[in-house]
């Protein structure tokens, strides 16, 4: 007979006999999480950009990360990165398609002067990454500014609503703090000692201190604490049987209460002590038979580092780990029962001294003035002074407009922190700004108490079931599509089909679509635009049969609909200090008051006045649809986007809704007119061959009669003209298309703009242009080696004072690198 055990949200089954092994169980859980490091590891994405805010008409400049999440090397999965730019209303106004060859592929967004200021959202993630929850994307925000004015006048506005609120706020009261408990290990058992973590959740209390204690339930007072940083507590229980506690927080003199949470009679714990260059860990038990039969597990982002059974029936144990041979990070620990439920759990935070990377950067001058060329050497080390081959970027900030912030987040802190909790941590930055410090250690272990592991579930990783993973690792750009027939039975049919690109030199493919007309070529890997065509013949392409051409071609959607948009667990990298804004802002008035003094300079012109009109997002569609016609715009247009459930319809559906169309099963008419003339992408096809296409296949509909009709002939019954879904790696413009045939531009990979980097020496604008720059300089893609320093060049600004030198990347080991440093210009 079998036998089941049910314990939280994990089911296993025994093995024959009703006996489970615990080498059996051992056994998966090694071979569980081995795949899981090996080929079911998780990817990561970073997105590292030259500063936390803009304004108008400036260009954000980035480079992106891919790295495998479990060792933070290159991902072997994907080649592409998906970078987007979203406004406060959710739409996409800004994406990239990046290639990742290495490590890092740098992009850009230029803002447009047109756009709303607001926050937007800074979105990066792998088609692979589709699989999992969207919050593993990387997700930032970035505050964009409008114009000086605009600001001023905001500004204004929110001085005086801050003043309203002020006199308000009087009679403001003190909220009742949001606690939560976490005993270590995630239980408090009887009549064994427990250490708990307690949380403020109001951000309020954060940055003060409270005092409280614990009492039970006859009003004994058990222990002392108070909170520190963060709003993060620490205090010791040994729960007794049968009895309650509660904590009790002083505010202000009142007393606030807050029951703990109830005790186990029996289970596991796990207590853990943590000096930096060793983890103590101790386990203990009061079942009546200890802790034989338990499996204790450690893994740090899923490889695994330790595993121990115990065959005896002691009831506690102690073990040591040295962090000198481990990586930075996260390490999980979980207690198996006998049974081979997950009874205890406790996440410790290693930073070994051992990983601590520094980047040197020297100076060719020891005075530098304005307009002046700099060379810097640009050097990873580590801790014993050796150089690191490593993948970086860099960035130059006026420090007086863009003060920088040690506790925001970065590739240090989302690479080992962030990504792989359970909620956000706040200010990361503060965890790492001083290396190996007992007072950062202690908070941030009690930041591992309050939250979960969030990248997998014991659960999820050891169910033999699963779930699919539809969406496949891109490594290149594909061209898919299907061949149809022209004429009768107008089916998906196998044909020859040929894929050419008419680049700077032609490459040629050719293959046979399957027995469902579909095909795909690919993957390629190229930028920018590459004029395409795509043909197909009935037979073969030498074959000179008259009906050998009568194929239609339509092509897929590569990616399909971009993934829904959440703006949860944000990176906040917008600072909140109005003074740091005013500062920026006061810059960027002084920029554009230069740019403009200049273009005047330049170009003296009698006055004109311009009136225009922004265009709206229907607006821009529609110049996107009238580009693919011959006739241009039709008032009688049908978008199927628009039109709920029009994947399912039919083309007769689809054009029901159309003033002035009479639709009868399957024939059409045009106010009562003759049958009009059908057309696909500008091709002529058989009335009969619509019956065949649904509105998964279309895009748009436009109907014509009469003039509008006449720039195609043979039209005195008007026409209706049908454009097809074309993938997202087509360009939409000047698609062409005739029987057998179609020709395009194959959109390719994002090729970066390179920063502007004026020259003071040689360069001729320079010398009559005041020059003022926020981002004194951006490298996105440094690459250093082993035998010799990395040189870049720039010139030094108008600007005096400090700048910040920002660097970020990953070594060639997988270690994060973040390193700050300065230099003055006099």
């Amino acid at each position: 007979m079998k036998k089941t055990f049910y314990a939280g949200l994990l089911f296993f089954t025994l093995v024959s006999f009703g006996v489970y092994y615990n080498d059996n169980f051992e056994k998966r859980i090694v071979e569980k999480l081995e795949a899981y490091d090996s080929k079911n590891y998780p990817e990561k994405v970073y997105v590292h950009t030259d500063k936390p805010y803009y304004s108008l008409d400036e260009s954000i400049w980035f480079t992106g990360y891919l790295v495998n999440g479990v060792s933070h090397l290159k991902s072997k999965k994907s080649y592409v990165m998906h970078v987007e730019l979203i406004n406060e209303q959710d739409s996409i106004v800004g994406s990239k398609k990046l290639f990742i060859n290495k490590i890092s592929s740098p992009g850009d967004f230029k803002i447009d002067k047109k756009w709303q200021p607001g926050k937007y959202l800074l979105r990066a993630y792998t088609n692979e990454m589709r699989n999992d929850d969207p919050s593993f994307f990387f997700q930032k925000e970035i505050t964009v500014m409008g114009t000086a004015n605009e600001e001023e006048v905001n500004n204004e506005e929110s001085k005086e609503a801050a003043t309203n609120q002020d006199e308000k706020d009087t009679n403001y009261t003190i909220p009742r703090p949001d606690v939560s408990f976490h005993p270590e290990g995630g239980y408090l058992i009887d009549n064994l000692t427990n250490k708990v973590a307690l949380k403020i959740k109001n951000r309020a209390f954060h940055e003060q201190t409270l005092d409280g204690f614990i009492v039970d339930n006859n009003d004994n007072k058990i222990f002392s604490f108070t909170t520190t940083k963060f709003g993060l507590g620490l205090f010791v229980i040994t729960p007794e049987p049968n009895k309650t506690y509660t904590a009790i927080i002083d505010i202000n003199g009142s007393e606030e209460r807050y029951p703990l949470p109830k005790s186990l009679h029996k289970g596991y714990t796990i207590s853990t002590s943590n000096i930096g260059t060793k983890i103590g860990l101790n386990v203990s038990s009061n079942m009546e038979e200890g802790l034989k039969g338990s499996i204790l597990v450690a893994h740090q982002r899923g490889k695994l580092l330790y595993r121990k059974v115990t065959t005896s029936n002691k009831d506690n144990y102690h073990i040591n780990f040295p962090t000198s041979k481990l990586d930075d990070g996260i390490i999980h620990i979980t207690l198996f029962d006998p049974q081979g439920n997950p009874v205890s759990e406790r996440l410790i935070y290693v930073e070994n001294p051992e990983n601590n990377l520094t980047v040197d950067i020297e100076h060719d001058k020891k005075k530098l003035g304005t307009r002046e060329k700099v060379t810097l050497q640009i050097t990873p080390k580590d801790n014993q002074g050796k150089t690191v081959v490593s993948s970086l970027s860099m960035a130059i900030r006026d420090m007086q407009a863009v003060p920088q912030n040690n506790f925001v987040e970065n590739i240090k802190t989302y690479l080992l922190l962030n990504s792989d909790l359970r909620g956000e941590i706040k200010n990361p930055g503060y965890f790492f700004e001083i290396p190996n410090d007992p007072k950062r250690r202690y908070l941030l272990d009690l930041m591992m108490m309050t939250h979960g592991w969030r990248r997998f579930s014991w659960q999820s990783l050891l169910d033999e079931n699963q779930p699919s993973r539809d969406f496949k690792p891109e490594r290149g750009i594909f061209i898919k599509g299907k061949t149809k027939n022209l004429k009768k039975p107008y089916d998906y049919r196998s044909t020859a089909t040929r894929l050419t690109f008419m680049g700077k030199s032609i490459h040629q493919e050719a293959q046979q679509s399957d027995s469902l007309g579909n095909f795909t070529y690919g993957p390629f890997i190229f930028f920018d635009q590459v004029p395409t065509l795509i043909e197909a013949r009935l037979y073969d392409f030498k074959s000179e049969k008259s009906k050998n051409r009568n194929v239609v071609i339509l092509l897929d959607n590569e990616t399909g609909t971009p993934p829904e948009i959440s703006r949860k667990d944000l990176l906040q990298t917008t600072v909140s200090d109005d003074a740091q804004l005013e500062a920026y802002l006061k810059v960027s008035k002084y920029i554009n008051q230069v740019n403009l003094e200049y273009e005047q300079q330049m170009q003296l012109l009698d006055e004109v006045v311009v009136v225009g009109k922004k265009k709206t997002e229907l607006e821009k569609r529609n110049e996107e649809f009238d580009s693919r016609t011959m006739h241009g715009y039709s008032d009688k247009r049908v978008v199927t986007e628009d039109i709920t459930g029009a994947e399912s319809m039919t083309i007769f559906d689809l054009l029901l809704g159309i003033a002035g169309v009479q639709v009868s099963g399957t024939s059409v008419s045009i106010r009562g007119g003759g049958s009009p003339k059908f057309m696909l992408d500008g091709m002529p096809i058989d009335s009969t061959f619509v019956e065949s296409l649904s509105g998964m296949d279309i895009d748009f509909i436009d109907v014509l009669q009469g003039a509008d009709a006449a720039v195609y002939s043979n039209s005195g019954n008007g026409v209706i003209a049908l454009y097809s879904r074309l993938g997202s790696n087509i360009s939409s413009k000047n698609v062409k298309r005739k029987p057998g045939i179609m020709d395009f531009k194959a959109e390719g990979f994002y090729t970066a703009r390179e920063f502007y980097a004026p020259d003071h020496i040689n360069g001729f604008e320079e010398m009559s242009k005041a020059d003022i720059r926020t981002t004194l300089h951006w490298e996105p893609n440094l690459t250093t080696k082993i035998d010799q320093p990395t040189e870049i060049s720039f010139f030094t600004s108008d600007t005096r004072g400090d700048f910040i030198i920002e660097v970020q990347g990953i070594s060639e080991t997988g270690m994060p690198i973040h390193s700050i440093s300065t230099m003055t210009v006099k």
